[in-house]
């Protein structure tokens, strides 16, 4: 039993500082897996729909035990099942995927077009492809992991399910998304708001959430501070972090509509999701030691309205995001999103308002197009996007 803490205690420590990642949000290996299609868990990739949260909140399995039922491409099994009674005097049996789980994700701008003091026009191109994994092994551990063409290095988290709705996490964590945007582009930072607290982007993170209808979630994480070049940082434990959430009404945070599949929009999950976010560090990240927030969701029928708060105490910056998503059909959404970010920093702006439309062709193809009105900006700008994952 000595051993076997003591081997616990050193992964603990050791396998945070090997990889860092922003967790993936929209994965077809499940798609694959389960023969099913992306909107069973997403009212349109990346944004989760309330099954998809029950799914994650599940270490990335069907609620209600029904994941072996609902599993289509059947795992490979690595040793016997009888091996589990003579643990530890034999190898824990495990499994595998029974196919590749790995996607293509490919994003980018088709067309850009800037007025102001001058006009200007340009044809793009998808500018970023990613190589996506996912996979389930055994009862209780899950990988995801992103490698994208052009960047350093390659994304990659751990999760490994203690009980129902109860995770620790290895690697890529943080504040790796409030509230996930639907469009694809916004001010060109990628899927994310103004509000963006600091993060230690790689460390160990405690997952707990419950609920059979409405329910709660709590995150608690460790992680190292500012890293240098190299990517060492002071302590592993130098920032600290905690958010906490409280969904009232709608589908469980843990079973999704009722452990079923078929919400595959929002209008099939009214609930108010209320949340709550701090950051602390000795060293700081990204010049601050301390950072707090609030957010709130509202979904009702086919609108979802998100409004988030967030200080960084040091810099003494407050920032501000809020979005109103309609869907006029399963398909199709208007989209209206306002940013502040405290400052006007390297994008030239401070604030913008930017409304935008977005089509999903099909689960898996999405097109869309957004007009950003910038303050004290030299432009605004209307961009038309795609994004493809299959």
């Amino acid at each position: 039993m000595k051993k076997i803490l003591f081997v616990f205690l050193i992964l603990l420590f050791a396998l945070p500082l090997m990889f860092a990642s922003k967790e993936s949000s929209a994965i077809p290996v499940f798609a694959r897996k389960y023969k099913t299609s992306c909107a069973t868990c997403h009212i349109g990739f990346p944004a989760r729909n309330a099954f998809g949260e029950a799914f994650r909140n599940n270490g990335y399995r069907f609620p209600k035990g029904e994941d072996e039922d609902m599993t289509k491409f059947k795992q490979t099994p690595l040793g016997s099942e009888a091996y589990k009674k003579v643990f530890p005097d034999a190898i824990y049996p495990a499994d595998i995927p029974g196919f590749a789980p790995v996607a293509i994700f490919a994003t980018g701008e088709l067309f850009e077009y800037r007025d102001g003091d001058s006009t200007d026009f340009k044809w793009g191109l998808p500018g970023e492809v990613e190589i996506l994994f996912a996979a389930t092994i055994g009862e209780n551990i899950s990988i995801l992991g992103d490698w994208a063409a052009g960047e350093p290095g390659v994304g990659f988290q751990l999760l490994w399910s203690l009980d129902e709705g109860v995770h620790l996490a290895f690697g890529g964590i943080g504040f790796t998304e409030l509230f996930t945007v639907i469009s694809s582009t916004p001010n060109g930072e990628g899927d994310a708001y103004a509000v963006a607290l600091p993060s230690p982007g790689s460390g160990v993170e405690l997952r707990i959430a419950g609920g059979d209808e409405g329910g709660y979630s709590l995150t608690i994480g460790v992680g190292g501070g500012e890293a240098d070049d190299d990517g060492w940082s002071d302590s592993p434990v130098d920032s600290r972090y905690a958010r906490a959430t409280y969904k009232i009404g709608g589908a469980g945070l843990l079973s999704g509509s009722g452990g079923t599949m078929g919400n595959g929009f929002i209008g099939l999950d009214n609930a108010i999701t209320l949340g709550a976010n701090f950051f602390s560090s000795s060293n700081g990240v990204e010049g601050n030691k301390s950072a707090f927030g609030g957010d709130v969701m509202v979904t009702y029928g086919s609108l979802r309205a998100i409004g988030q708060v967030g200080r960084l105490v040091d810099t003494e910056i407050t920032q501000v995001s809020g979005e109103l998503d309609y869907f006029l059909y399963p398909w199709l959404v208007g989209i209206f999103r306002y940013e502040d970010w405290g400052e006007e920093g390297d994008r030239g702006y401070k604030s913008a308002a930017i409304p935008g439309i977005g089509a999903f062709l099909r689960a898996n193809a999405k097109l869309g197009a957004e007009y950003r009105i910038a303050e004290n900006s030299d432009h605004n700008i209307l961009k038309v996007y795609a994004q493809l994952v299959f």
